[in-house]
This record gives structure tokens, C-alpha cells and sequence, in this order.
């Protein structure tokens, strides 16, 4: 009787399971772990990358992109060189992003507007003004409704010194966009460089009445210093 006592008392208990919390840390030890078991199935470093990139842990999703892409051959290549393209952004590695965008723009069996606004963007602020006007060029013979495409094609076109085509540009964003207070804002300070004064506070106004906030950076313009002896500019930024 007694060994059957001692038996009993050591009989394995059953925990009580919780539900699982689907959260990134989680998903991180999740996917080292299969790893760990499994370290030939290439296929769960996507799956790790991306749990990695939602918790901003950005060069270890790198890693984990660049290891796949050594090891196994992908099918949406493309898809895999954006997201590395997109890590690199968030890391501010400007260069790095400008690169992998276009290596997806290569491999990418279409040519999304996206894509080509990405690598346009990363373009422009290396200051590669040749590359970021064809790839807004062709954003906007993609879709030729997108505002920002001709917002970001207007201030390249500024930027490269033509004046007139950027005009143009940021007019046609405005008329796609009405609300769109930062074409407004920068169609003014391209009017006032050029002394087309009524144009300038005409433009200035509507982005205000948009977006007051701009009335502070309005004041410091230093484009602005064509208007500032006028009184409706002077009412304006008050």
C-alpha cells in the first residue's frame, strides 16, 4: 500500500496551457529555434527576418536577407532586395537603400510605381538629381495621377534648375491634390525666387489656410525675402 502511495505521489501533473501571445519577441525565439533544429530550411530566415524588422532590430533582418539569398534561390528575388532596400532606409544608410532599390527594380518581372518612387526618393536626397528625374518621369507616365509622383518630380526639376518644368509640375500635383498644402507651399517659394510676386502670395495663402503650422517656417523662408516689405505677406505670417 505504501508503494502504491508513493507511486501516485509521483504521477506527472498537467499544466495549465495559456494562449499564446502573438507577439514579435515571441515570434523571434519561435523562428531561432526551428532554426536551430532545422538550420538547412533557408526558407524560416524570411520568416525570421521579418519578425526581426518589426522590432526595428534592422541589421540582424539584413543578415538574415542576405544569408537567404546566398543559400537558396528565391522566386520573388525582387521582393526580398526591397525589403533589404527598406532596412537600410530605416537605418538612415541612404547609400546602401539607393542600391538594393535598384537591384529590385532589375529583377522585379513588372516595374511597380512604388518601386520606382523608392528608388527615385533615395536618389534625390543623394542629391543624384539625373536618376531620381527618370525614375519620377517614369512614376508619373506609370500613374500619372499621383500627386506626390509630380510633387517629387517638380522639386527635382528645381533642383536640376528648370525652372518652368517644375512649375508646372507642382501645379499639376496641386490640381490632383487640392489639400496638398506643401505643393502650395513650395510652388510659393519658387515664385517669389522668380519675383512673380502675386503668384507667390496667392500660392502662400492656400498653403496656409491648409496647414497654419507652415506660418512659423513661412517667416524664417529665406525665399521669402522678396516678399517680406509687402503687408499681405506680413498679415499672412502673423
Amino acid at each position: 500500500m505504501a508503494c502504491l502511495m508513493y507511486a501516485r505521489s509521483k504521477r506527472m501533473t498537467i499544466g495549465r496551457l495559456e494562449k499564446w501571445t502573438h507577439d514579435h519577441e515571441s515570434e523571434i525565439k519561435y523562428f531561432k529555434r526551428l532554426l536551430r533544429r532545422s538550420p538547412k530550411n533557408y526558407s524560416l530566415l524570411n520568416f525570421l527576418a521579418n519578425a526581426l524588422y518589426k522590432k526595428a532590430e534592422y541589421e540582424e533582418a539584413i543578415y538574415c536577407w542576405k544569408r537567404l539569398l546566398r543559400k537558396q534561390a528565391v522566386k520573388d528575388i525582387h521582393r526580398i532586395l526591397s525589403k533589404i532596400a527598406l532596412a537600410y532606409e530605416s537605418l538612415g544608410e541612404i547609400e546602401f537603400a539607393f542600391y538594393y532599390y535598384g537591384e529590385a527594380l532589375k529583377e522585379a518581372p513588372k516595374t511597380p510605381s512604388s518601386l520606382i518612387g523608392k528608388y527615385g526618393q533615395m536618389a534625390y536626397l543623394l542629391e543624384n538629381y539625373d536618376d531620381a528625374l527618370a525614375a519620377f518621369k517614369e512614376m508619373v507616365e506609370i500613374d500619372p495621377d499621383n500627386d506626390v509622383a509630380w510633387h517629387n518630380l517638380g522639386l527635382t526639376y528645381y533642383n536640376k534648375g528648370f525652372i518652368a518644368e517644375a512649375i508646372d509640375c507642382l501645379k499639376i500635383a496641386v490640381s490632383l491634390n487640392e489639400k496638398a498644402s506643401d505643393s502650395l507651399y513650395v510652388l510659393a517659394t519658387i515664385y517669389a525666387e522668380e519675383y512673380q510676386s502675386d503668384n507667390a502670395l496667392e500660392a502662400l495663402e492656400h498653403a496656409l489656410t491648409l496647414d497654419p503650422s507652415l506660418r512659423e517656417q513661412a517667416s524664417k523662408e529665406e525665399s521669402f525675402s522678396t516678399l517680406t516689405n509687402l503687408a499681405l505677406f506680413q498679415y499672412l505670417i502673423l
